[in-house]
């Protein structure tokens, strides 16, 4: 089945166009494209890059033609969208594109010729069809920058990047194809919210079966399919619920907090697969950093999970955990002690230390393991930890006690 040939003004996959053209042969006043012309890729690539693939069997002004889904440099494509005529018939000297102007004889000819009559088709379709899929949090939220790979039913994988609207590259096939599963992993770049590296973590990845979406020849180069990722949480354990008593007393609503196994990224990207993040009062933990229950794991775990609860104490008395946190990606999760300085002197990430590391010398007797390593070995730490903390061990549902400061 014949390919449309590309002509100026058609539309490349990742929302450009084709830039560059013949200035001999044209198809009803459009320059038709060749190996070499030019087209824009504003959204993904975001420049100008060659076509480098087409017909050679076709020369026009001593190139190949360019076909509909043939690639740029950039590794998107061109689609056809202005023309759907396109005939050569061997040994013509006249023959052309139909509809063609009248610069385009002698180029169609010489294609005609070269073609050997590999090329005849009268109101042809294209051949390839194709399909983009958008992926999207619970909540709507296009996930952006998100590592991809989907399996088609014949076996092929594509793999890629979310773009800024969470849209994968296009997907081209010969016939139409079903995309049957969909894995995502946790975006490389750290996060700038609300984060906690944690003791240790694995990639985390969400594999998922992908229901009704298939390549299509119809909105050919247009076509995006939305798909909703899954989600899974969870309430706190009853031993989750004891060993956070132990530093915030009633002043959490414990029942309204749910523990996500998955990256905050499975909502609106960017988050580092080795981090756990408390944004919005729910706690998010990619896969490879979850637990079932934190109160059974290990001390160094209970700590990291006593420093994401800081984050939902403060956003239930009314701090805005996110809009703080997000435009900081450097703060500081470092806290010195003096004679001076009390709990709400500290910024919300040195709070979740200091919090972390008061529950391992009061409750876990495990000094040595404190975030702040200056203090592992310091004599009476707790004393000097009770100290800074005293208004908030006196009334932890007070909000004077959330943080004054960014520094």
């Amino acid at each position: 089945m014949a390919r449309n040939w590309i002509v100026m003004g058609d539309p490349t996959s990742s929302g450009g166009q084709v830039i560059t053209a013949s200035n001999e042969t044209d198809i009803m006043g459009m320059g038709v494209a060749r190996i070499g012309d030019k087209a824009t890729c504003p959204r993904l690539h975001k420049g100008i890059f060659p076509i480098i693939d087409g017909d050679i069997t076709i020369l026009v002004d001593g190139q190949p033609v360019a076909l509909h889904g043939c690639a740029l440099a950039c590794g998107c494509r061109v689609l056809s969208g202005q023309q759907a005529n396109v005939f050569a018939e061997s040994g013509a000297a006249a023959g052309s594109a139909a509809g063609a102007g009248t610069g385009a004889a002698a180029g169609a000819g010489q294609a005609a010729a070269g073609a050997a009559g590999a090329l005849k088709a009268v109101m042809a379709s294209a051949a390839t069809f194709d399909q983009a899929i958008r992926f999207v949090g619970k909540g709507g939220t296009p996930l952006a920058e998100v590592p991809y790979t989907l399996h088609l039913a014949d076996g092929r994988t594509v793999s890629g990047t979310t773009d800024a609207q969470g849209e994968t590259t296009r997907v081209s096939t010969e016939q139409s194809q079903t995309i049957v599963r969909a894995e995502l992993r946790a975006p490389a770049q750290p996060v700038g919210c609300c984060a906690r590296v944690a003791p240790d973590g694995s990639e985390d990845m969400e594999v998922f079966d992908v229901d009704g979406v298939v390549t299509t020849s119809e909105a050919l180069g247009t076509s995006i399919a939305p798909v909703t990722a899954p989600g899974h949480e969870r309430g706190l354990t009853s031993g989750e619920i004891d060993m956070a008593r132990l530093v915030f007393g009633d002043a959490v609503d414990y029942a309204q907090v749910k523990v996500h196994n998955h990256g905050y990224w499975m909502f609106f990207g960017f988050q580092n697969k080795d981090t756990a993040v408390t944004p919005n009062g729910e706690m998010y933990f990619p896969k490879g950093i979850y637990k079932d229950d934190y109160s059974t794991d290990s001390v160094s775990f209970q700590q990291f999970f006593i420093h994401e609860m800081t984050h939902v104490w403060q956003y239930q008395l009314g701090y805005n955990v996110k809009l703080v946190r997000a435009p900081r990606p450097n703060m500081s999760y470092d806290y010195v002690l003096d004679e001076i300085r009390l709990f709400p002197d500290y910024n919300m990430e040195a709070q979740g230390d200091m919090l972390a590391d008061y529950f391992l010398v009061a409750f876990r007797g495990s000094q040595s393991r404190m975030n702040n390593v200056r203090y592992r070995t310091v004599p009476d730490i707790g004393a000097q930890l009770e100290r800074t903390l005293q208004p908030f061990l006196a009334a932890r549902s007070d909000k004077s006690n959330l943080p004054r400061t960014t520094q």
